[in-house]
């Protein structure tokens, strides 16, 4: 038994160094390291959330969800709870990783952020906010911040993402809307959910010595921030790494999202090798987090309005985009649904056809637009009533009512009728109630007719009729 354990213990040292060194190896572009500094990096292993998987619920806030520590996708790593009052230097020393998960910053005491701020200094801190925190000032953080806050909605707010691209060689290891990346987080996914985007947090534009790795906007935080963003422990040395996270974390554990964006990322992150020595490089004097370049915005517009009413088959929409050039754009249901339509643009336009029979029948869905080109993606949502079930004759009979001929139906759901054949008393459309008996004369001498039915939707049904 004691050579077996030695066994194990070995083997699973090896296998944490092989793993270090070869995402070292790996991730060149990686924060700040330059050719040859790849020795003393690591990725996290042994993990302390605090304060604990449960995270606390504020006054006039809803809480978090519990965090996902049996979550297959994360079965790589060591996950322990910490309590606040057991956050010193010696219980941190076992850890090479922490992550504050929904916590109030300022509820941690003067003594625990100095442990806090230590252990950045050559280890990992995530910070893992939500809408049950409510905005926050990190003013005593290791590297200094504040937070917006959106509060809690549940519901889409025309949110927009915006993956910032960076010259090389620089990687964004944390977020990157190129499906063949392994850093891909689902654009349609952010914004479509009722919390990530919508409820998120977010780090100030433009704050000091971080960079952001996804910018986002929603209603309640029209003019933007970061709700993801990174720096460094000591950022002279490039040593520790410090990661912020306002996704919102309520659609953690949503199981219906598969790949859940919120797993991708902290997955992302706890796999982020971190420098626990200077990079001889540039230390003392290495640089902060590199800021992207400025891209132009760009802007996508419905050129038509999106139809209110309710609508079947395919549903033309037009988007004008500024500027235009380069620019594709997909719509698709829900954070991992199909593809409803894809477009380039043309002329200034994309014309999107989008197929509403792969949407739920009789019901308001909430496709999203996702559009972007090279430099930026952006997702927004829409609404569209769907109603692909034409209506159904309950009952139908023809016959004659003295000199004049008859036909008598009911149908499933309120519709228009018209008639078609001799005479011009039903050649206009007519509405009819839902389950109703519905008799309509017509002319003796009429032989033949054709009984046609459509529903709100435009469903038509058409039925011959003689006598």
């Amino acid at each position: 038994m004691r050579t077996s354990r030695v066994h194990r213990c070995a083997s699973r040292t090896l296998v944490a160094v092989l793993a270090a060194t070869i995402l070292g190896a790996a991730f060149l572009g990686y924060p700040g390291h330059s050719q040859g500094a790849g020795s003393g990096t690591q990725s996290s292993i042994n993990v302390a959330v605090v304060p604990g998987y449960k995270a606390p619920t504020y006054p006039g806030y809803g809480g978090v969800g519990t965090f996902p520590a049996s979550n297959p996708r994360l079965s790589g790593y060591h996950f322990s709870q910490l309590a606040l009052n057991n956050l010193t230097a010696g219980n941190l020393a076992s850890y090479d990783t922490v992550i504050l998960y929904g916590l109030r910053w300022s509820t941690i005491s003067a003594g625990g952020q100095a442990a806090l701020n230590a252990f950045a200094a050559t280890h990992k801190v995530l910070i893992w906010d939500s809408d049950g925190t409510g905005p926050q000032n990190y003013s005593t953080f290791v590297q200094p911040f504040s937070t917006l806050a959106s509060n809690a909605a549940g519901k889409p707010q025309n949110s927009v993402v915006t993956f910032p691209k960076f010259a090389p060689p620089f990687v964004n290891f944390l977020a990157s809307n190129d499906p063949s990346s392994p850093y891909y987080l689902d654009p349609a996914q952010l914004v479509d959910d009722p919390s990530m985007i919508n409820d998120m947090n977010a780090m100030k534009n433009a704050t000091k010595n971080w960079g952001p790795m996804l910018l986002a906007q929603n209603a309640k935080i029209p003019h933007g921030g970061w709700p993801l963003a990174w720096s460094y422990g000591v950022i002279g040395k490039h040593t520790g790494m410090t990661i912020y996270s306002g996704l919102d974390a309520d659609a953690i554990n949503n199981s219906e999202l598969n790949p859940n964006d919120d797993i991708t990322e902290l997955l992302l992150q706890l796999k982020a090798p971190f420098r626990t020595t200077p990079d001889t490089s540039c230390a003392p004097t290495c640089k902060p987090p590199p800021v992207p370049p400025e891209a132009k915005p760009i802007n996508c517009t419905f050129a038509k309005h999106v139809p209110t009413h309710w609508v079947h088959g395919r549903v033309r929409l037009v988007l004008k985009c500024s500027p235009a050039q380069g620019i594709t754009a997909f719509a698709r249901m829900g954070p991992a649904g199909r593809m409803l339509a894809s477009g380039t643009e043309k002329n200034g336009l994309i014309h999107l056809r989008v197929q509403t029979r792969l949407l739920r029948t009789n019901h308001v869905s909430r496709p999203a637009v996702v559009y972007g080109n090279s430099q930026q993606t952006k997702s927004k949502f829409f609404r569209l009533k769907v109603d692909n079930t034409p209506p159904r004759l309950l009952s139908l009979r023809t016959g004659r009512s003295g000199s004049r001929n008859r036909v008598s139906f009911r149908v499933s759901e309120k519709s228009k009728m018209r008639i078609t054949g001799r005479g011009s008393r039903y050649s206009h459309w007519v509405v009819v109630a839902r389950h109703k008996l519905n008799i309509v004369t017509l002319p003796g001498s009429v032989r033949h007719a054709r009984l046609i039915l459509r529903d709100r939707a435009g469903n038509t049904i058409t039925r011959r009729l003689a006598w």
